[in-house]
């Protein structure tokens, strides 16, 4: 067997090679490492800004909404809450087409139905809103027979057929599916998503001393939080609240 020659390369021992992949081997771990690291990080940031900005959208219809609501209702009350196990649900009415008639008769306490002029705009409205000297309600549609609309209460005060306007009414509501986590906007028995990962929805009224009310015709502003949830590392913070206040326009 030839030998190499002083001067001549000699190549690499197999020593020599075994260390260098060892040492290869734990560059390329390293840098895959750095990798994987930064593309986990890369993921749960792209998350954190998807919940970002659906709370923004959320935030934004529900602006818009509120501003809306009592839309052609003659200032009748027109926002109303309740709470669903923690989360709240927002509830409001509009008349988008802005369609009114009038009173053929009084409507007294004692009935749960009134007689209108025109009950026509009423053929497809599920509720019925009513207003007159600075007073208004809205009721549940149950039946129409001629120009007598049935509801589902009486009014709490009765209204005379001189100066009171009556009109169809539509309900939308907003509220938090604990089971999804997602942010419902129900318009007209559909529900439409307006936003994923969303854990909690909370409102409240505040009457024009900026107190809270519970109150609907008191109501001059609208409060409202929803807490967004993402994926996050062990320990650390996976939530985030946005809050906003609309203006109703449409109060009287």
């Amino acid at each position: 067997m030839k030998r190499p020659q002083p001067g001549q390369d000699a190549g690499f021992s197999l020593v020599e090679a075994l260390v260098g992949m060892v040492i290869g081997a734990i560059v390329i771990a390293a840098a895959y490492s750095l990798w994987l690291t930064h593309q986990q990080e890369s993921f749960l940031l792209g998350k954190k800004i998807d919940v970002h900005n659906d709370l923004t959208l959320a935030s934004k219809r529900l602006q818009g909404s509120v501003t809306l609501a009592g839309l052609g209702l003659g200032g009748a009350a027109n926002l109303s809450m309740s709470d669903a196990g923690g989360s709240d649900t927002l509830i409001l009415f509009l008349n988008s087409q802005e369609k009114r008639t009038t009173l053929l008769m009084d409507a007294p306490t004692s009935l749960a139905s009134i007689q209108v002029d025109d009950p026509a705009p009423f053929t497809n409205a599920a509720y019925v809103a009513i207003s007159n000297a600075g007073h208004g309600e809205i009721r549940r549609i149950v039946n129409i027979s001629g120009s007598t609309i049935h509801m589902d209460t009486t009014f709490s005060v009765a209204y005379p057929m001189a100066g009171s306007m009556v009109y169809p009414a539509a309900r939308e509501r907003y509220f938090s599916s604990q089971d999804s986590a997602q942010f419902i906007h129900e318009v007209g028995g559909e529900e439409r998503i307006v936003a994923r990962h969303l854990k909690d929805f909370q409102v409240s009224f505040v009457d024009e001393d900026g107190a809270l009310t519970g109150i609907p015709a008191d109501v001059r502003s609208v409060r409202f939080s929803l807490t967004g949830i993402y994926p996050a590392k062990e320990g650390a913070l996976n939530s985030m609240i946005l809050s906003s206040t609309a203006i109703p326009r449409n109060m009287l």
